[in-house]
């Protein structure tokens, strides 16, 4: 292997490579390295040119001199190596610099992007709106003074700037008009304060105008601010009327100072009157409960006399007190007592759980739905089991559910003859679809009563058809009811009556009735307790001048909830009717 160094011309290419160098050193000191970025390239494809087309030519003289082309080798001068190198540098310091130039790009994007979310978080003007424009600006210019960030992110960041602005914009906007809407609305909010508080300058119970006060000045903070032009007078009226109120306050007090000595002689004859709650002691838990809500009728009552003269009024209050601790005392030792006698009900109840589901697999249908019956009724002749009353009860339940249901579906099963039966009310559901009124109310009254008979009587239906068949039936005879009937007490009754004639027809027809009364009596129940709920909220205001309109809607409550309980004292009679008739069919 030869390695050829030409010779000719050296001296003219060391010369230009050695103006090369020189350039590369000059442009290699410049502090920003970006700015002679694009000269460094275009020497460094001048440079690599020359030296391709330098390596060429002597590759060709070579050949020409015998040479052979595999055994050419060309070596590079001190000249050659010494720009290499400069490349080289040139290389490392633009890869610093534009690492440099990525991470500040990377820390303005990061300052850039806090600053759309501060703009965003403006655009609720939860702030005072002067306050977010100012920081608006701040934000605005602390973006523009920001420096530049990646090409490749430009375009998406600026956008979400831009809309992060507009939103603030169009939320200020919003705002303004939103603002200018409240605060018309606030004045007419204040003013039906205003209104209410004049109200209580003609209301003679004091403690009230107190409550009430408190409220309506508290209505009248959280309303919110007025138009300047509204405010000066709107403050006149309300400080008018909060001095008249609590003139009259004051005047009520004063007043009662006076008035000691009387409320002393009431307190002491309710002293009295406490302690006749000693003289007897109730036996039943029904007669505690009366004697327990008449004796804390009697502390309100105490509580609202009033002051009494100092300390002849504690004394008094001294014995008031004792009196009914002593009550309570004896009222305690009274359920004391009532414990073991729950426990003895829990021992009863658990005692008829056990007959039941000793039961629950016979399959003696009629004798043991009667023994069953009989457990249930001495079930609810027991009274209640205290916190276990619940549970106990489930388990009752779940007991004589399960024989039931197994006798339910043992009927079922008997579908099958009840086919002629089907048919028979099939042709009756046709008729009744088809009869319209005549204008003979009482024709009609007697048409529909025979529908009902002949439906009655055409007896048991397959169960699958059953439900189709009287929601069918009853359905239209509602209807027809509905039109011919205008009383609605009438109309009601009629449809009552359907239903338990419904349930009379049916498999479980004691079970539902029974079902329907035990819901009867725990609305009774319920009426009754909202009825004594209502009577209790009177008693607080039994001492005050007139009737409120507060009484006057408890005491209409209380007439609608009386003529519930008549409603229900009928349709339970009705249910132990239906009952009955089934006793003495079977």
């Amino acid at each position: 292997m030869y390695i050829f160094v030409p010779r000719k011309k050296i001296e003219q290419k060391a010369e230009m490579k050695a103006n090369i160098i020189t350039k590369l050193e000059d442009l290699l000191t410049n502090v920003d390295i970006s700015a002679v970025a694009n000269k460094i390239k275009d020497i460094q494809r001048e440079y690599e040119t020359a030296f391709s087309k330098e390596m060429e030519k002597a590759k060709q003289e070579f050949v020409d001199e015998g040479g052979k082309a595999r055994d050419f080798i060309y070596s590079k001068s001190v000249e050659d190596t010494k720009i290499i190198d400069l490349f080289d540098k040139f290389r490392s310091l633009k890869k610093q610099y534009d690492n440099k130039i990525a991470d500040e790009q990377g820390k303005n994007l990061i300052i850039k992007q806090e600053i759309i979310n501060d703009i965003n978080s403006l655009s609720g003007l939860e702030v005072n709106v002067g306050s977010a424009i100012k920081k608006l600006q701040e934000l605005q210019l602390k973006w523009k003074e920001t420096g530049a960030i990646s090409t490749h992110k430009y375009k998406e960041l600026q956008a979400d700037y831009s809309k992060a602005v507009e939103n603030f914009n169009y939320n200020l906007n919003i705002y303004r008009q939103l603002q200018d809407h409240d605060l018309k609305k606030n004045v007419e909010l204040k003013q039906e304060v205003l209104t209410k508080m004049n109200t209580l300058l003609a209301n003679e119970n004091v403690k009230e105008i107190e409550q009430l006060i408190k409220i309506y000045r508290n209505d009248w903070e959280e309303i919110g601010p007025v138009a300047q032009e509204n405010w000066t007078e709107l403050k006149s009226a309300y400080k008018t009327v909060v001095d008249a109120i609590y003139a009259k306050v004051k005047g009520f007090y004063n007043e009662i100072e006076g008035r000691k000595k009387d409320n002393l002689e009431l307190k002491k004859a309710l002293v009295e009157k406490a302690k006749e709650f000693l003289n007897t002691t109730p036996e039943r838990e029904d007669e505690w409960k009366t004697k327990t809500e008449a004796l804390l009728k009697l502390q309100e009552e105490y509580k609202g006399i009033g002051y009494t003269e100092k300390p002849a009024g504690d004394v008094v209050y001294k014995e008031f007190r004792e009196a009914c601790d002593q009550f309570f005392d004896r009222k305690k030792e009274f359920y004391s007592v009532l414990k073991e006698k729950v426990g003895e009900i829990k021992k009863q109840k658990i005692s008829l759980i056990e007959k039941a589901e000793a039961l629950q697999n016979e399959t003696t249908w009629k004798e043991t739905s009667e023994k069953l019956i009989r457990l249930q009724d001495s079930w609810k002749k027991l009274a209640n089991a205290g916190a276990e009353e619940s549970r106990l009860f489930q388990r009752f339940r779940k007991a004589c559910n399960a024989f039931f249901d197994a006798k339910k579906a043992h009927f079922d099963a008997q579908d099958a003859q009840f086919t002629g039966n089907l048919e028979l009310k099939e042709a009756i559901l046709t008729k009744v679809n088809a009869f319209t009124l005549t204008d003979d109310a009482n024709a009609d009254r007697a048409s529909l009563k025979g529908f009902s008979d002949e439906w009655n009587a055409a007896g048991m239906v397959p169960f699958k058809e059953k439900q189709r068949l009287n929601e069918g039936f009853y359905k239209r005879l509602d209807e027809l009811y509905d039109s011919l009937i205008t009383n609605q007490a009438e109309k009601f009754a009629i449809k009552f009556q359907n239903k338990l004639e419904r349930f009379k027809g049916s498999a479980d027809a004691e079970n539902l009735l029974r079902k329907e009364k035990d819901f009867l009596r725990k609305s009774f129940d319920e009426i009754n307790n909202n009825i004594r709920t209502y009577e209790n909220n009177m008693g607080f205001f039994k001492n005050s001048k007139g009737k409120s309109d507060f009484m006057i809607e408890i005491e209409n409550k209380i007439e609608v909830e009386k003529n519930k309980l008549k409603e229900f004292q009928q349709k339970i009679k009705l249910v132990n009717e239906a009952i009955d008739s089934l006793k003495v069919s079977s």
